[in-house]
């Protein structure tokens, strides 16, 4: 159990965002563009397991938390679809990615549920033909239940869509008017049912902590979750955004104020312990999960692109794309890769990125780290590991370092403690 006092924490307050991000990388250069030009032309060699991600950043409205660069403007929707198409051939046509094979496509944004069964239909058969995917790669599409109506759950079923994840955020009509989404509960709710009956696995997302939201309304979102019976939860704690309108509605006196750190640790140690009683584990950055999946090698390299796209990773680069709808498809039919952050990792970088698998729980395998870097994991973080040891935040097992149950709720922080000047 964690400990009630603040002053008995093992840090000030909860960090939310891990470091090594697309906001860590600065626009692109000329050198850098070409670096990575260059890169593509050369042949994968490497045996990593590889995630292709189609990026659809429409949503029919925005939600009030929202702070994701999300258009909804559908009328440009089929002009976007043949850029984002493009884009991807730039990346097929590549020697690297010809050489790649693709275990998992993920169809990610905003709400790619917002496109018709033609242009869903066209898409994944697109990216089928485009890319070299394994016989059993897995598909996940992202959607909103108000916009997925059944007649695209028997499309994306037929079309060898294996997971649906969905944006429920809570099950409350309060909490739904609050945050904006577009339909209700008994909606939501149905929604799943439907998918769950057409053979779908059903990932959802919950939103905690939000404002006037009691621990028992949680705890019903939760619940709730389970008595649906869907494969895994994501759990987010609210963050709010300046831009965002539910920062705006707070700031004027309309709504107030989300719980503070003590709140948001109540909470979450509540679905904690809900979900480990029934069955589901934590796994990734926020899930609770009883999908086999879910617990074993992440990707190590993500193929993507499209407007808001932010999780591109290819050998020791790592890019984001253009979050403006008309400026991506104006770079795309100029034949220029979209790109609008872009980074080299260096040899450091890497260490620490691998070692920050301790923060999505997969843990680090000391003997592989050892295998790629010519260090074991406490030769090249001696006080950092020592430190999280003696505060029992981690733990050795089976040769693997890894969050214990009291360093679950601080694993973000936890991934900082590797990018402090003082972390060697």
């Amino acid at each position: 159990m964690q400990p009630k006092s603040h002053n008995d924490w093992p840090y000030e307050r909860i960090e939310h965002w891990p470091p090594m991000t697309y906001r860590n990388c600065a626009p692109p250069t000329s050198e850098t563009l070409s670096d990575f030009a260059n890169f593509l032309q050369t042949e994968n060699s490497i045996s990593q397991k590889k995630e292709l991600q189609p990026w659809i950043p429409f949503c029919e409205g925005r939600c009030a938390f929202c702070y994701f660069p999300v258009n909804c403007e559908k009328q440009t929707i089929a002009l976007y679809l043949k850029a984002l198409k493009k884009a991807l051939s730039f990346y097929a046509k590549s020697r690297y990615v010809q050489s790649s094979v693709f275990e998992e496509l993920y169809v990610g944004g905003g709400s790619p549920s917002i496109l018709s069964k033609d242009q869903i239909v066209d898409l994944l058969d697109f990216c089928r033909e485009t890319f070299r995917l394994t016989d059993d790669c897995t598909a996940k599409f992202t959607a909103c239940t108000s916009d997925l109506n059944e007649e695209k759950i028997r499309t994306l079923t037929a079309s060898k869509i294996d997971q649906l994840d969905i944006g429920i955020q809570s099950f409350n009509d309060q909490f739904r008017k609050i945050l904006m989404l577009r339909d209700s509960s008994k909606n939501a709710k149905q929604k799943l049912v439907t998918a769950k009956k057409h053979g779908q696995r059903v990932s959802i997302d919950l939103l905690y902590n939000l404002p006037l939201q009691t621990l028992d309304q949680w705890r019903d979102d939760v619940k709730q979750a389970l008595e649906l019976d869907v494969e895994s939860v994501d759990c987010y704690p609210l963050e709010l955004y300046p831009e965002t309108m539910l920062a705006k509605k707070i700031a004027a006196g309309k709504l107030p104020p989300n719980g503070d750190d003590g709140k948001e640790l109540e909470m979450y140690l509540e679905a904690y312990e809900i979900f480990k009683a029934n069955g589901y584990l934590p796994t990734c950055h926020n899930r609770f999960s009883r999908i086999k999946e879910d617990f074993g090698e992440p990707s190590s390299e993500v193929v993507g692109t499209g407007a808001g796209f932010f999780m591109g990773h290819l050998g020791r680069f790592i890019y984001s794309d253009i979050e403006d709808i008309k400026e991506y498809v104006a770079t795309v039919q100029n034949g220029e890769l979209p790109i609008a952050r872009l980074a080299t990792i260096s040899r450091e970088q890497a260490m620490r990125k691998t070692i920050m698998r301790i923060y999505i729980r997969t843990g680090v395998d000391r003997e592989k780290f050892k295998v790629q870097f010519g260090k074991f994991p406490e030769e090249e973080f001696p006080h950092v590991l020592r430190r999280l040891h003696q505060k029992g935040l981690i733990e050795t097992h089976d040769g693997k370092i890894q969050l214990t149950e009291k360093g679950d709720p601080w694993r973000v922080n936890i991934a900082w403690e590797f990018f402090k000047p003082t972390g060697q």
